[in-house]
């Protein structure tokens, strides 16, 4: 399997949790159709269409910030005047994360990535938090099915229906000492599949990441993956795509 491997970066990062109303809390990173929608923005389409895996690997630890901003309403929409109210925002502060993408829009993506070029200006979530894709490489990293009675390492953010089980990482076993120590869990759930046009959406997938962008090492399920799970194997970790 051929990859695309490119890095974000900001200062900021929002990525708004629909189920908040009076405060717009986020998820700690980015999702899987606001990622479609950059890869849109720098392609040139209205949205994003045909055949994608991708996965999201953390490059810097999750931190947020809560912030209260003066948000203008649609005034221009009625005859009445513009709302001007406080809304409290919770914000990803310097976000980085490494985006690996296998589909049809390969090639086109890579070119465009690698010297700079977007169609439209992309951002993290909300239109203040401006980014600019950094072409990595493609990687050659060939597809793999899980064995369930192993256990796998792997950098990307994961799917809750991927994993059977969590394993703590033993002492002894290659990675710097920096990578051991406390891992800090989280998990995020209801998190839109498939963007369908017209702030209408269709699924929703369940992830667990490790807060620090540390390693993960996990038992896969055995049973069928549904949403669907692609898996590429790099030399001693594994690259999971959704």
């Amino acid at each position: 399997m051929n990859l695309l491997v490119f890095d974000l970066h900001g200062s900021l990062a929002h990525f708004r949790r629909p189920d908040t109303t009076a405060t717009h809390a986020s998820y700690p990173f980015i999702t899987r159709t606001a990622l479609r929608g950059l890869l849109a923005a720098v392609l040139g389409l209205d949205a994003f269409e045909g055949e994608a895996w991708t996965g999201i690997q953390l490059l810097s630890p999750i931190r947020t910030s809560v912030q209260e901003m003066s948000m203008l309403g649609k005034g221009f929409l009625t005859t009445g005047p513009a709302m001007n109210r406080p809304t409290a925002i919770e914000l990803v502060v310097n976000p980085a994360y490494r985006i690996y993408y296998h589909g049809v829009w390969q090639d086109e993506l890579a070119s465009r990535i690698r010297e700079g070029r977007s169609h439209y200006h992309t951002y993290l979530g909300s239109a203040y938090c401006l980014t600019k894709p950094v072409y990595v490489g493609e990687w050659n990293a060939p597809e793999v099915e899980l064995d369930g009675d192993r256990v796998y390492v792997t950098r990307t953010v994961l799917p809750t229906h991927v994993v059977a089980r969590i394993v703590t990482r033993p002492s002894g076993d290659g990675l710097e000492s920096n990578e051991r120590g406390i891992q800090q869990y989280g998990r995020v759930g209801g998190v839109h599949y498939e963007y369908l046009g017209e702030r209408k959406f269709r699924g929703a997938v369940h992830l667990v990441y490790e807060k620090q962008g540390k390693p993960i090492a996990f038992v896969p399920e055995r049973e069928p993956l549904s949403p669907p799970v692609r898996f590429a194997m790099t030399e001693d970790e594994v690259i999971c795509l959704w």
